[in-house]
C-alpha cells in the first residue's frame, strides 16, 4: 500500500507521519481535535508544560472513547453507522497520540 508523509501541528509543535492515503483527512482531523483541546485545556488552566496538556487531552479522549464503547446505539441514539465513525475517529486520534507519544521519545 503506498504511503505518503503528512506534517501536522499540535500545541505548536510539527510532527511528520507517514500515512496511507486513506488516512490522511481523518489524520488531520484528529490532529486539529486534539490540537483544540490542548488549547482549551491551556486557556482554563494554568498548566503551560506540553507534555502535562498532552497527558490530559490523551486522558480526556480515552475516557470519552470508554464512554462511546459502554453506549449501544439505542442509548445515545445514534445509527449503527454513526457509533462506527465515532469508533473510526477515536481510533484515529489514539493512532495519533501514539504516533506523537513515539516522536517525542526519540
Amino acid at each position: 500500500m503506498p504511503q505518503e508523509t503528512i506534517d501536522i501541528s499540535i500545541a505548536g509543535r510539527s510532527y511528520p507521519l507517514t500515512v496511507s492515503p486513506e488516512e490522511v483527512q481523518g489524520i488531520k482531523d484528529a490532529a486539529a481535535a486534539v490540537d483544540e483541546r490542548i488549547k482549551e485545556l491551556k486557556s482554563q488552566f494554568a498548566v503551560q508544560d506540553r507534555i502535562d496538556l498532552f497527558a490530559m487531552t490523551a486522558l480526556q479522549l480515552s475516557i470519552r472513547v470508554k464512554q462511546l464503547e459502554s453506549l449501544s446505539p439505542s442509548e445515545n441514539n445514534k445509527s449503527e453507522k454513526d457509533n462506527t465513525q465515532d469508533t473510526k475517529s477515536t481510533q484515529a486520534i489514539e493512532d495519533l497520540l501514539q504516533r506523537i507519544q513515539s516522536e517525542m521519545e526519540r
